[in-house]
């Protein structure tokens, strides 16, 4: 009896893992506490419990996300909501949102010397930005104010501000801002330019799928965001259980960091999943904020026509 019951056993664990989809996921980025909700949902099996068998795939400096996800080589990936609007229209690949993390922008601007005169002190700076993108908002802010900023791209690093070799850098209130506070740098408001205070509190993280895998799997992308949703709820409960789970995921990867770095940039990524009136997790994508997004990018010519909110969600049809 006990020889029948556990073949009944084996066999059911073999029909469940050949039932289960596969789902490759890419964060936009190396390893770290950004990603942290998706590191929980695969080690405590919720991913497993929705039937899925979920790989975590960081990009590369010679594939990014967004390459694994145009090549099918990822099913899912992290992508910031202005970027990602463009990206649509200029590579000719529609994307769903399938769970909206971020409810607050994180984009920052920050000076060696206090800004007298606001954001118009920028003008002619050398501004340090990334290479690798995020950019938009950033050039809207220029061209709308008239600040001809220098821009001086780098790749990661925060060495040319400390060095003096720019004005100002462009940083995440989660990353960049806590490493020039560990290298020993101090700030006063004035040296701070948060976009979200300034008109731009445009929200970020969030997971798309393409549209045409999104029809075909339609209740896979559903479980696959409820149980991310899940693991970003249990790291809220639970950040230093989280950050044990962090931690091993950038040793694993060969992240040189910090379990301090980490923990800062983990709060930080918790507090701007709330939303500012209502201080809850949603994971809602705002209309409000698709219909700004809009403005913008038409405005500023990044894109010609119109992504309406039922087009990012797969509510279009």
């Amino acid at each position: 009896m006990l020889r029948k019951s556990l073949i009944t056993v084996l066999l059911l664990c073999l029909a469940l893992t050949a039932w289960a989809q596969k789902i490759v996921f890419s964060p936009q980025w190396t390893a770290q506490a950004q990603f942290a909700g998706y590191y929980a949902a695969l080690q405590l099996g919720y991913y497993k419990e929705a039937g899925l068998d979920v790989e975590i795939r960081h990009p590369s400096a010679s594939s990014s996300c967004w390459n694994k996800l145009k090549s099918g080589e990822s099913q899912a990936v992290t992508m910031q909501l202005f970027s990602a609007m463009p990206l649509m229209e200029s590579e000719g690949l529609p994307l769903v949102n399938i769970l909206q993390t971020s409810q607050q922008n994180c984009l920052m601007i920050i000076s060696r010397k206090p800004l007298e005169h606001g954001i118009k002190s920028l003008s002619g700076l050398r501004v340090g930005r990334w290479k690798a993108g995020f950019g938009e908002l950033i050039d809207i802010l220029d061209r709308k104010e008239g600040l001809d900023i220098d821009w001086i791209y780098f790749i990661q690093n925060i060495s040319l501000f400390i060095s003096g070799a720019i004005d100002a850098t462009m940083a995440m209130s989660y990353n960049e801002y806590c490493q020039l506070l560990m290298s020993g740098q101090q700030f006063v408001p004035e040296q701070l330019v948060y976009f979200s205070k300034i008109g731009y509190d445009i929200p970020e993280d969030a997971i798309y799928v393409r549209r045409d895998w999104y029809k075909a799997h339609k209740d896979e992308a559903h479980r696959f965001a409820e149980a991310s949703r899940r693991g970003w709820e249990w790291c809220a409960e639970n950040p230093e259980a989280a950050l044990d789970i962090v931690m091993q995921q950038t040793a694993a990867n060969k992240i040189h960091t910090s379990r301090v770095l980490q923990k800062f940039m983990l709060q930080e990524i918790l507090d701007k999943q709330l939303d500012a009136e209502t201080g809850e997790r949603s994971f809602r994508l705002d209309p409000a904020d698709v219909d700004f997004c809009n403005k913008l990018l038409l405005e500023y010519g990044y894109i010609k026509n119109r992504i309406s909110y039922q087009q990012l969600t797969g509510n279009e049809d």
